[in-house]
């Protein structure tokens, strides 16, 4: 096949292939088979395209257009009224099968991956006066010059509804054997991935050069690492299992995790958990950054927290969160002060720290960092004694974190790994559970009186990363205030969809289904067996695991939903 040259219509059709199956392992033969046939660049662009982006998510370049808009398109492009093309769209609620109906003939087109992924690209970037009109025009002429099948998802590809449900891991595990015959070298490609968070680079750097270019990957000032993870243990006695001999005990800060990027130009970049850049919200941060490391070229991480400037505590996550916000900054920068807690240094000048051992990277910190107005190393304790672990953990909680976290002092950072060289440990002493679960909104149930016109509770689940599949835990209607009541619909409703999600396992009935994407944070007392609930129902005789009178903590914006509590830590905690 010449080169750059694959018809936009393999695609289509490969899109068509993985919307009619929920085998994850399926996915991955469809995946392979189509990524083995494509150039180096048209790699890439499959990659973005099968998440829906133009783009890395860093980037911040967002596809999505108004439904308004994409209506327009749609009529222009197939001389059908607006006004029949919005009646069918409220029948089907799919404008790509509504665009799809009224093209004539599904013939190839000429369209290649590249032409339309370069149009694509040109709709999201028009900016400025006008913009709106030109990135309807472009889209109708796009629409037009395609066949049927490829407007079906044309259409779906800028209102960010594609939902073929194509995990990351899955991506990786099908570029594998794509290039091998194997998923051998996807532990490779997940490194790479987990240094760069750009799934079409490491497709380009793959296919173009081997998989063996990309083992030895250094993180690039600038673009986010993926964050390592920690585990979770139900009694800090149980850490010298997983970390034997000295500790450093940590404060478990109530914050948001940031990764900051300080250049070798002096600008300062601001990564959040999901990789938005979020520089624009904390001046405050940057302008102490730039004193901290000035003439240094570093990658850091750390816990932002509002704080009372008067007593100096700790304060909520939810308190900081009000600075979340694209206007009035500065006005919330004084009504909500914030300190930013150094934990982890990545990069130095030019030198990756991702495999040098914790220890030697604290020591870096200090070295090189001096602390400046709201900027502070992380409060830690290095220790071998269990008792001086717990009298740390005793007293981090009265100061306002929430707990702690134990590290081994000679591992090296993980990133995008969930591994045992972490541990954390927070308690809540007012519930039976130890911990608390972070889990994806996939249904909801209609409420009545005072929560009529909107839900009255909400059908979670944990993910499964083996299966990509999602599987009820429980239904949360606690814990709700009167604004989030009134949120819920706004927050939830641009994830409706017609019937419940192919991903999705449960034995329960919902009103309305979502799109696997939200993520919140709940409490409960005790773990139990359910005959409708569907986690871990493979390990457990009658029935899955379900959550007993779960209450809703808050929503976690900084998760996505594969980052959500998996299957397994819901499996281990029950067992205990």
């Amino acid at each position: 096949m010449a080169k750059n040259k694959t018809p936009f219509k393999k695609l289509a059709e490969v899109f068509r292939e993985l919307e009619e199956t929920s085998s994850s392992l399926k996915m991955i033969d469809i995946l392979a088979g189509f990524l083995k046939e494509l150039s180096a660049e048209e790699a890439r662009i499959a990659a973005h395209l099968l998440r829906g982006e133009v783009a890395p998510s860093y980037r911040g370049l967002e596809l999505g257009l108004a439904e308004k808009l994409v209506m327009r398109a749609v009529s222009l492009s197939t001389e059908v009224s607006s006004h029949k093309i919005e009646t069918v769209y409220n029948k089907k609620g799919d404008l790509g099968l509504v665009v799809e109906e009224n093209k004539t003939g599904d013939r190839g087109t000429g369209l290649t991956i590249n032409e339309v992924f370069s149009r694509l690209k040109a709709i999201a970037e028009a900016a400025g006066a006008g913009s709106q009109e030109k990135k309807v025009s472009e889209l109708a002429e796009l629409i037009k010059s395609s066949s049927a099948l490829e407007a079906r998802y044309i259409v779906r590809l800028v209102l960010n509804t594609l939902r073929l449900g194509v995990a990351e891991m899955t991506f990786l595990a099908a570029l594998s054997k794509a290039l091998t015959g194997s998923k051998e070298k996807k532990k490779e490609l997940e490194h790479a991935f987990n240094v760069l968070s750009d799934l079409g680079e490491v497709a380009y750097v793959a296919v173009r050069e081997g998989v063996k270019k990309l083992e030895k990957i250094n993180p690039v000032p600038g673009v986010p690492i993926r964050m390592m993870a920690a585990q979770r243990v139900e009694d800090l006695k149980d850490v010298a299992k997983h970390i034997p001999g000295k500790v450093l005990v940590e404060y478990k800060y109530d914050g948001e995790r940031l990764q900051v990027h300080i250049l070798r130009t002096g600008e300062v970049v601001i990564f959040s958990r999901r990789h938005e850049n979020i520089t624009h919200q904390f001046p405050d941060v940057i302008a102490d950054l730039k004193k901290a490391f000035k003439g240094r070229e570093a990658i850091i991480e750390g816990e932002v927290v509002a704080i009372d400037e008067k007593s100096g505590r700790l304060l909520a996550f939810q308190v900081l969160m009000t600075r979340r916000r694209k206007h009035d900054i500065e006005k919330y920068v004084s009504k909500v002060p914030v300190k930013y807690f150094l934990f982890d240094i990545l990069y130095l000048d030019g030198n990756s720290m991702l495999e040098t051992p914790l220890k030697e990277r604290k020591l870096a910190l200090k070295k090189v960092f001096a602390e400046k107005g709201e900027i502070e190393e992380a409060q830690y304790l290095l220790t071998g004694d269990i008792d001086e672990t717990e009298k740390f953990f005793r007293d981090v909680l009265k100061k306002g974190a929430e707990g702690v976290m134990v590290k081994d002092v000679s591992g090296p950072y993980q990133a995008g790994t969930r591994g045992w060289k972490w541990i954390k440990y927070k308690k809540d002493y007012e519930a039976e559970l130890a911990d608390t679960f972070d889990l994806v909104v996939v249904g909801a149930i209609y409420g009545t009186g005072k929560r009529g016109g909107t839900y009255g509770s909400l059908l979670v689940g944990a993910y499964e990363p083996k299966t990509n599949k999602y599987y009820s835990f429980t239904k949360v209607g606690a814990g709700f205030t009167d604004k989030d009541l009134e949120e819920l619909k706004r927050r939830l409703d641009k994830y409706l969809i017609k019937e419940k999600h192919r991903l999705v396992e449960t034995g329960m009935k919902a009103d309305v289904w979502f799109e696997p994407k939200a993520v919140l944070e709940i409490s409960g007392a005790e773990i139990t067996v359910s005959p409708v609930h569907t986690v871990a129902k493979d390990k457990i005789k009658k029935g899955g695991l379900a959550l007993r009178f779960p209450r809703f903590l808050r929503w976690r914006e900084d998760k996505g939903p594969e980052e959500a509590t998996s299957v397994e830590e819901i499996y281990q905690l029950y067992k205990k």
